[in-house]
């Protein structure tokens, strides 16, 4: 008896087993046909919409000056206490405009074209349940990388994507779904959406960001001030008029169920370390970098304006020049300017070295100089060479006997092509500077010999002692430069051998001469016009006239070719 029931509970126990392990097996089949594979099938981004040009104020005149060659009209400059400046504006949300591209509507026909997400941009793929806020998948994926995800077959998911259009990472929610604005802050945040019911196969996901900012990019170029930007150089933009200033770069908090953005507040600003050298040839003396604002903001039109928190240049010889802080940079234009997402303006200011007012002329703050490696080329070019420059002081004694003494109007100081160039038109921005004129009325140099308002000095330096006149600036007293006068010192000429002659030195009884070019020159022989005058064992003579010889060498100091505004 006990033998039988022994038998009889085998076999039901072996039975029961093989029913629950086929039950099992249908139930994963069965499992498996209720769900698919997602597949991202694209991922695509809204590209920059073509800024159209609204205003520049870097308008050239059709003003003719004389010189020794063909002029090239100047810049509309506009003066500063620090340093002066052009600036140039293009945008695709000018309010005056009907057909401005905007990029923040994946169905307006008047969008930028969308291109395909490069595949080293990262971006956070977060799947959830329809009526679920907790996320079924949330991971930091590129476009061509499988999500590895399965969903079940006839249910309905919601999807989130954000990028910052970043290569290391894209930034997460907390709890109520948001992203904090820290991590948006300045970046160029993209943001993608929808939802997506589950069938059996495979079930593909077309991502197509849109940017939630409005972007501002603006370019630096200081290759007029001779030096390039410092990586903690800071710079804001904003509104503001008459030197008010208001930021207009936020961040805030961004929700993924609404789409919006919330708590908004001030970004910080722009450094030099986080902009890009636009080109290598003259390296951190242009930099390019973007602002991203969370605010819809309307600028009215002449509003917009730069505020250069903290400036510094490193100058040829590695000094460091400071300008005063929090300055601000008005741009013009005509427009108002209406930033909402996905719009882009563009901005760009160039810097140019401020001079030293002597009776409504602008004289350059230091000699000229030829940098060959700063030609960037076999010959020069305008626009792509920074060979023709101004020194960084007048701390010195001896110029350079190769780079600072000039031929008479030849391409290189010690050029024979006399008369063919005004070398100071060649400094960058072309067209900004020019010989002192004494070939017509107002004859300059003659005007600068004739002012009393001046003082001789010797001055101990590195180099020896500096022999000096300086006439007395009207213009406002600037810190950032070593000299608020103009100050021509006694360096002699370079004769046709190449030798240095006339400069004074020791102390006390210097005997040498002062030589500066203007433009006018003789006709009959090329002897060039230069202001003259002599230091005779200390004591110093009136300044003068005289004729050189072209192949003399001396010294150049520009003027300003055109009065700023």
């Amino acid at each position: 008896m006990v033998k039988v029931l022994k038998n009889f509970n085998f076999g039901v126990l072996l039975g029961a087993l093989l029913f629950f392990s086929t039950s099992c097996s249908n139930k994963d089949k069965q499992e498996q046909a209720l769900s698919g594979n997602l597949t991202i099938r694209s991922a695509r981004f809204i590209a920059d919409g073509q800024i159209n040009r609204i205003n520049e104020t870097e308008n050239r005149t059709g003003e003719k000056l004389a010189s020794i060659s063909k002029s090239t009209p100047p810049l509309l400059i506009h003066g500063g206490k620090d340093f002066d400046f052009t600036t140039t504006v293009q945008s695709n949300a000018s309010a005056a405009q009907t057909n401005g591209l905007k990029a923040a509507s994946a169905t307006s026909p008047l969008r930028a074209a969308d291109v395909p997400l490069n595949n080293s941009i990262k971006f956070r793929l977060i799947f959830m349940k329809d009526g679920n806020s907790t996320p079924i998948y949330n991971e930091v994926l590129t476009a061509d990388q499988d999500p590895n995800l399965r969903i079940a077959v006839n249910t309905a998911y919601h999807w989130y994507a954000i990028s910052v259009n970043d290569q290391s990472t894209a930034p997460d929610i907390d709890g109520s779904g948001s992203i904090q604005g820290a991590d948006l802050a300045n970046r160029d945040f993209m943001f993608a959406s929808g939802a997506i019911t589950g069938q059996e196969g495979e079930n593909y996901l077309d991502i197509l960001f849109l940017r939630q900012m409005a972007a501002i990019e603006l370019s630096l170029n200081t290759r007029g001030l001779f030096g390039g930007l410092m990586d903690n150089s800071v710079l804001s933009i904003g509104q503001g008029t008459g030197g008010s200033f208001s930021n207009i770069v936020q961040t805030g908090d961004f929700n993924i169920f609404n789409g919006t953005f919330a708590n908004l507040r001030d970004a910080d600003p722009l450094r030099g370390d986080q902009m890009q050298i636009v080109d290598n040839r003259w390296g951190n003396a242009e930099k390019i970098g973007r602002f991203f604002t969370a605010s819809n903001t309307t600028i009215p039109a002449n509003n917009l304006c730069v505020k250069l928190n903290a400036l510094q240049i490193t100058l040829d010889d590695n000094t460091i020049r400071t300008f005063a802080a929090n300055t601000i940079v008005p741009i013009a234009h005509s427009n108002a300017l209406n930033l909402t997402k996905g719009t882009l303006s563009s901005t760009s200011i160039r810097l140019i070295e401020s001079g030293i007012n002597i009776n409504g002329l602008i004289w350059a703050r230091t000699n000229l100089i030829y940098d060959v490696n700063k030609l960037y080329g076999g010959s020069y070019s305008a626009g792509n060479s920074d060979a023709y420059r101004f020194r960084p002081n007048n701390n010195y004694a001896y110029a350079n006997v190769n780079t600072e003494y000039w031929n008479f109007g030849t391409t290189v100081p010690s050029g024979t092509d006399y008369g063919s160039v005004d070398e100071c038109r060649r400094v960058y921005p072309e067209g900004t500077w020019r010989l002192p004129q004494e070939l017509n009325n107002p004859k300059e140099m003659t005007q600068l010999s004739q002012n009393t308002n001046r003082t001789v000095s010797m001055l101990q330096v590195a180099d020896g002692y500096r022999y000096s006149i300086a006439w007395f600036g009207s213009q406002p007293a600037n810190s950032a430069y070593p000299d608020n006068n103009l100050v021509l010192s006694f360096y002699g000429y370079r004769d046709a051998n190449g030798n240095i002659q006339e400069i004074p030195s020791g102390s006390s009884n210097g005997t040498g001469t002062i030589q500066y070019r203007s433009n006018q020159f003789n006709t009959a022989n090329n002897n060039n016009y230069v202001l003259y005058a002599q230091v005779n064992n200390g004591t110093y003579g009136n300044t003068s006239i005289i004729q050189t010889a072209p192949s003399l060498g001396t010294v150049i100091r520009c003027v300003r070719n055109v009065v700023n505004n």
